[in-house]
């Protein structure tokens, strides 16, 4: 009978640790099965994001110059090819590897093989760019971000910024003007108070006057890319109907200008007469009071904007 009752206790006690050790399996299955788990990844900030799809774009307005050059101008397809290497910084690539290492590491590898291009090898090279970049938007901008209406804004901002400051560099010598230093007050913007835009008419350009062609190139590159990312992520979102169409006429002249080399007093009036207040009206974007003396006081920020990025997606 004591025997009975012994064997029965220990079988007892065998069944339990038994389903104690399934358990403990299956719970280490679970753990195992979703990956690895970043600690060090952080969430970005709507002008993080902004300034990484500008980046983004200024890289592919180097980049679209190099194929048309490769065969005629060598060398000015390898400097379009430094220009965006340099652009990708080490915070760039900071920011990168929080996401996604190797492609950090891909972007930087692809970026330098850029000194070595040839009429043999560019189509491949820069399709592999091309597809890495897409790869770098989608890693690096949380998807509800890159639906945001505002940080969209906010990036075409920024590269309106870039396009005039390109074009600067292009026709004056040394790059001599910051145009982005020249944003005016939310109070005087608009086509009747450009005092600063008259200030510069008297350095009128013209073909012959291009100092940079590097620069004017990704200055026309930039432009068409602005205006493709206008179209796609911008240009349905406001209600603003009066100011959007503003900015759509304000594209268009800017296109007109920069293909026609026309005076940077010209082009500095679109951008900070036509775009830049229309897109602020239908964006409820903010000039903010800028601590980088690059872009100077009056760029576009998301301040008050903020509050409005829920209703923007």
């Amino acid at each position: 009978m004591y025997y009975n009752v012994y064997i029965a206790f220990i079988t007892m006690i065998l069944k339990s640790r038994t389903q104690s050790l399934i358990a403990l399996f299956f719970a280490l299955s679970l753990v195992l099965s979703v990956g690895p788990i970043s600690v060090r990844a952080h969430t970005f900030s709507p002008n993080e994001s902004a300034s990484f799809l500008s980046l983004v774009d200024q890289i592919k307005s180097a980049l679209s110059t190099i194929k048309s050059e490769v065969s005629t101008n060598l060398t000015l397809a390898k400097e379009q090819g430094q220009y965006a290497r340099m652009l990708v910084t080490n915070n760039t690539t900071k920011e990168l590897k929080e996401r996604n290492e190797r492609i950090s590491t891909e972007l930087l590898q692809m970026l330098d093989s850029l000194h070595n291009i040839t009429t043999q090898n560019v189509d491949a090279n820069l399709t592999a760019l091309d597809d890495v970049l897409a790869e770098a938007v989608t890693v690096r901008i949380e998807k509800d971000q890159l639906n945001n209406a505002t940080i969209q804004a906010l990036a075409f901002a920024n590269d309106i910024n870039k396009i005039l400051d390109e074009y600067t560099a292009a026709f004056m010598k040394d790059g001599a003007v910051n145009a982005s230093n020249m944003k005016i007050g939310m109070s005087s913007m608009n086509m009747n108070q450009n005092h600063s835009i008259d200030n510069m008419k008297s350095n009128s350009s013209s073909e012959q006057d291009i100092k940079n062609l590097g620069a004017y190139q990704r200055a026309s590159a930039l432009t068409d890319i602005a205006t493709d990312r206008f179209n796609a992520e911008l240009k349905e979102k406001s209600n603003a109907t009066s100011a959007i169409q503003g900015v759509v006429m304000g594209l268009e002249q800017l296109k007109i200008s920069v293909q026609n080399k026309s005076p940077l007093s010209s082009v500095i009036n679109i951008v900070h007469g036509q775009i830049q207040p229309n897109l602020q009206t239908a964006f409820n974007l903010q000039l903010a009071q800028s601590t980088n003396t690059k872009h100077g006081s009056g760029n576009m920020s998301v301040l008050s904007s903020m509050a409005n990025m829920s209703n923007n997606n």
